[in-house]
């Protein structure tokens, strides 16, 4: 909903949030969830305009991928406030490895630990492997994208604390920005840090506007300004050498990288994929919370630098037409209105032998490989909660732990329509950014590709929470 005082109170023109949401609709962005919020004169911050397109929720958590990085930096720096380790501490020393390399926590934080990709995928979240394998560079001079090194710092957390790095979170951050209880996934026995969070929007809008604040909240100073300052700083050279400069400056994946942050071409951001996004401008007071999911995530990020362009650090006139139908478009946005521009990825198509979508009551039922089956109508969505199909096998993405295992849910909403070459569903799984377009055709064969393909592996599996998760929204 929007707050009850206009965008243009807050220096934002409702006719520029307007065109927002017609881009990020009809360009195949597929939005989840928004929040814009400014802060006021006295310090404090308004939602300016929040929104949800069904079946999505604003108080329900979902899967934020690479977001969880930038919460596991943040523990890095309550650490060090709480003079259990520096920035310049050997990581061997910190978890009892081995560490050849002189890898340390700075290195680990900025992705500067020398492996270069093909390393990387090499080390399957092994801390000793990466510790010891001999770097293709020096360590904190090449930067590659690195989610073991995150994996690293969520297994100091809990190696110096004895706490997952939630528990440890949650009364030093979580509790007093009022973030609720949250589910973060396992990973051999520590939480996974570079990814598997699951908070709502309005958590998202919360931790962004802390760092907007230099990590101050209600007066309250939760994490040292000196870190957050650090935190947002360009640490790591990101640019690709193949890019033209017009390429690069285009580029917001370019323009440095921080303390498990980017930079961006206004401010810096929380970044998960697909396009979770926490855009902080803290010099102008402004913060973009956004939950989606598209390839085309650049798109996303141009489409909020426009609308911040048009941002005024004064009150605009009050433009009551543009107000109210953006009002009204707050409570009624449906991804349903834009499925025609959503196609499946090319990687995305999944084995549907134990699947089947019939006929009826006036719309369908889709049967399931768990036996499990819901009913699909064309005018509205249906939620359901579905068990696992099957247990999660150990690995390094998929874990098995006792809060994810056969019985606990994936949280889906289904939505059909029946065209002239059969019928076409949609299944969203409501705790992650994903979903199933399905297609019976003529002959009855039932065809399903996912629009963008779950990281941690294509089945539905992948994406169980346990059930209080859900219960949570």
């Amino acid at each position: 909903m929007v707050s009850d005082s206009s965008p243009e109170a807050h220096g934002i023109p409702s006719r520029a949030l307007l065109r927002l949401l017609d881009t990020l609709e009809t360009s195949g962005l597929d939005p989840h969830a928004i929040v814009v919020a400014r802060r006021d004169g006295e310090g404090g911050w308004n939602s300016v305009f929040e929104c949800a397109w069904q079946p999505y929720d604003l108080t329900r958590p979902a899967l934020v991928y690479s977001v969880s990085k930038t919460f596991t930096s943040l523990a890095i720096g309550l650490l060090e406030a709480e003079g259990m380790l520096s920035l310049d501490d050997s990581v061997g020393d910190l978890l009892g490895l081995p560490n050849p390399h002189g890898l340390t926590v700075r290195h680990l934080l900025t992705m500067n630990t020398g492996h270069d990709a093909e390393q990387i995928d090499a080390l399957r979240f092994d801390v000793r492997k990466l510790l010891t394998q001999t770097p293709a560079a020096t360590p904190g001079t090449r930067f590659a994208y690195n989610s073991d090194a995150t994996y690293a710092l969520s297994c100091i957390v809990t190696a110096l604390t004895g706490e997952r790095l939630t528990d440890y979170l949650r009364p030093r951050l979580l509790e007093p920005l009022g973030i609720g209880q949250r589910w973060m996934k396992p990973a051999f026995g520590v939480e996974q840090g570079f990814s598997g969070f699951h908070i709502t929007v309005g958590d998202l809008v919360r931790v962004s506007t802390l760092l907007a604040d230099g990590g101050r909240h209600d007066g309250e100073q939760l994490v040292a300004s000196s870190y957050v300052g650090e935190l947002s700083q360009p640490w790591s050279d990101t640019r690709d050498p193949a890019q033209s400069p017009e390429e690069a400056a285009a580029n917001d994946w370019g323009l440095g990288y921080g303390y498990q942050v980017w930079r961006s071409t206004v401010g810096f951001r929380l970044d998960g994929a697909y396009g979770q996004f926490g855009v902080i401008d803290p010099e102008r007071g402004i913060v973009i919370a956004y939950q989606g999911s598209t390839l085309e995530t650049q798109r996303t990020l141009r489409a909020f630098w426009e609308l911040m362009s048009d941002v005024s650090d004064l009150p605009l006139d009050e433009d009551d037409d543009a107000f109210e139908q953006l009002r009204e478009r707050a409570h009624t946005v449906d991804s349903w209105d834009a499925r025609d521009a959503l196609a499946p990825a090319p990687d995305g198509a999944i084995d549907t032998t134990d699947w089947r979508l019939d006929d009826a009551d006036g719309g369908w039922r889709l049967a399931l490989p768990s036996g499990d089956s819901v009913a699909v109508a064309s005018d509205s969505w249906t939620a359901a909660l579905l068990p696992l199909p099957a247990p999660a096998q150990p690995g390094p993405a998929v874990v098995a732990s006792p809060e994810v295992e056969e019985g606990t849910a994936v949280p889906i909403a289904v939505r059909g329509e029946a065209h002239a070459d059969g019928v076409r569903v949609h299944l969203v799984v409501t705790a992650s950014p994903h979903r199933l377009l399905l297609r019976r055709d003529g002959a009855g064969a039932l065809h399903a590709a996912w629009h963008t393909v779950p990281l941690q592996g294509p089945g539905l599996e992948t994406l169980a929470v346990p059930e209080w998760v859900d219960e949570q929204a």
